[in-house]
């Protein structure tokens, strides 16, 4: 009987076999060389995938995915326009694209492009697609599109972190942070130039709107004109901005408009540089950090934003909050009456306006002996006499931080003949020396006396821990540095966005646990 031979795939060995009682052996090792697996990395690869266990039982998104479903979204379905019955491709459901803005929010991803492509290899992002991968423009669109169904979401959630004890209004703290817009500095004109800019445009959209197929792709001249008509409208509304920037009080030299985003403003960021922004003002309850409330504004200041805030946590949750704590930027005279008369305990640091003024005089160069303490007031005339017995007379009355401020000015003449004028009023060569005569309302001295006590200050020490928390998550973790859309309506729905997410990670933090099924209060 003959031998067969062959070589087993994979191995040098050879096997013989033959008839019975043949004996069999292996030969010496046969010296070659050596073969590898080949990498195609341009193959097409199919393979199986258990998409339930992609993620494990403990992970975020799944506690977003039973979180969102709780919730009532019946008002995103009103402009559903795919139905059942009628042919079209489905749309997605709202419950998905909200959470995948939430989880991505609260990876940091704040981009719809960005979403898409982690929707193909992220095992989170597949869980929650199913696998599917998602476009972006249908993202970035669900993302701006639905602002009073956001704002209503924002609320529901509100209601359901009150029903489960997270929220008080007991005690409310109110602060402000920067944002930067999507903007640079150099895009910002004078309105001469974004003139010039908009008759230029306007030709360029007529321009391009006559163009013959002939000379471009169809899919190249709708992108060309929608570029161009864009950019017109752009420019149309950073003309319209310049009439408010005239109701702010912004001086003519420093009227200048962002050309990208006109809406955006030039504001002072906390490492003293200045950038175009937008201004969010954020509404904590300190039981547990929740964000009650959260505004857009254009002020790069917080003066006049503490009793919008208040409204804004009154129309959210129907309720006034007890207490109101804030940084020394909300504190003016205005807001102090507005609190006591809202009936609301408003804690802030107080200003010492007098030696404020004290500073401000050195700061000058006046000599000590010459500080407005040194003139004296007669109530008779009206009037204040200089220590060379100079009268200043009344010339006007000023609101000032904390007080009503009536100044008295010296004549210019007495000033510039004076022997003393520089210890007095050095450098001042238009004007004659002037002080002022304070007058506080009873409100502002009750507010200073509290604010002196020490419960009261170890209240405001509080502040910071509570109130920059979420800034603080908004930025770092959640990575909004600056803006990824343009305009307030759209900047204040992104801002919404991630104070949302904030209040839902808080709530996982706080009550959720991994495997259990979620159950919200009724």
């Amino acid at each position: 009987m003959g031998i067969e031979q062959g070589i087993l795939p994979g191995c040098g060995s050879v096997i013989c076999s033959g008839g019975k009682g043949e004996a069999e052996h292996t030969p010496e090792k046969v010296i070659g060389k050596p073969r590898y697996e080949v990498i195609n990395r341009e193959q097409l690869c199919w393979r199986r995938v258990d998409v339930e266990r992609l993620i494990g039982e403990e992970h975020p998104a799944r506690a977003i995915w039973e979180f969102v479903g709780k919730l009532d979204l019946s008002r995103y379905s009103e402009e559903a326009r795919a139905m059942e019955g009628k042919a079209g491709r489905p749309g997605w459901e709202p419950r998905l694209l909200i959470s995948l803005w939430v989880y991505g929010y609260s990876e940091g991803v704040n981009s719809g492009r960005a979403i898409e492509e982690l929707c193909e290899w992220e095992p989170a992002y597949q869980w929650l697609t199913g696998a599917q991968v998602i476009n972006a423009h249908t993202l970035t669109d669900f993302r701006i599109k639905h602002e009073k169904a956001l704002e209503e979401l924002f609320v529901q959630v509100l209601g359901l972190l009150a029903a489960d004890g997270l929220i008080t209004l007991q005690r409310v703290m109110q602060d402000g942070t920067k944002i930067r817009a999507n903007a640079a500095v150099n895009s910002f004109r004078r309105k001469e130039r974004v003139e010039r800019g908009l008759k230029q445009a306007a030709e360029q959209v007529k321009v391009v709107g006559a163009m013959s197929e002939e000379e471009t792709s169809r899919r190249m001249a709708k992108a060309r004109q929608r570029a161009a008509r864009e950019r017109r409208e752009r420019l149309e509304q950073a003309f319209e901005e310049f009439n408010e920037l005239v109701k702010e009080g912004k001086d003519k030299e420093k009227r200048r408009v962002s050309t990208s985003d006109p809406e955006a403003r030039v504001m002072k960021q906390p490492d003293g540089g200045f950038a175009p922004s937008y201004n969010v003002e954020i509404d904590t309850d300190a039981k547990s950090g929740v964000v009650v409330a959260v505004g857009v504004v254009q002020a790069g200041n917080d003066f006049e934003q503490l009793e919008p805030g208040i409204e804004r946590v009154e129309k959210n949750l129907g309720k006034t909050p007890d207490q109101v704590v804030t940084d020394g930027g909300f504190v003016s005279r205005d807001n102090i009456v507005a609190m006591k008369a809202r009936e609301i305990d408003f804690i802030a640091p107080c200003v010492d306006e007098a030696g404020k003024g004290e500073s401000s005089y050195e700061g000058r160069g006046v000599d000590a002996a010459y500080h407005s303490s040194a003139f004296v007031y007669d109530a008779q005339s009206d009037s204040y006499r200089c220590p060379q017995g100079k009268i200043l007379s009344y010339e006007g009355k000023e609101q000032r931080h904390m007080q009503i401020s009536y100044r008295y000015r010296a004549q210019r003449s007495d000033c510039q003949r004076c022997p003393v004028k520089s210890q007095c009023c050095p450098g001042n060569r238009v004007t004659g020396r002037s002080v002022h005569r304070g007058e506080e309302l009873a409100e502002v001295t009750e507010f200073r006396q509290k604010m002196q006590t020490e419960p009261v200050r170890e209240i405001y020490r509080q502040r910071a821990q509570v109130a920059e928390t979420p800034n603080m998550w908004i930025k770092a973790k959640f990575g909004l540095r600056q803006f990824s859309v343009r305009g307030l309506r759209k900047v204040g729905m992104e801002a919404l966005w991630a104070c949302l997410t904030y209040n839902i990670c808080l709530w996982m933090r706080l009550r959720w646990k991994p495997g259990v099924a979620v159950v919200l209060p009724a």
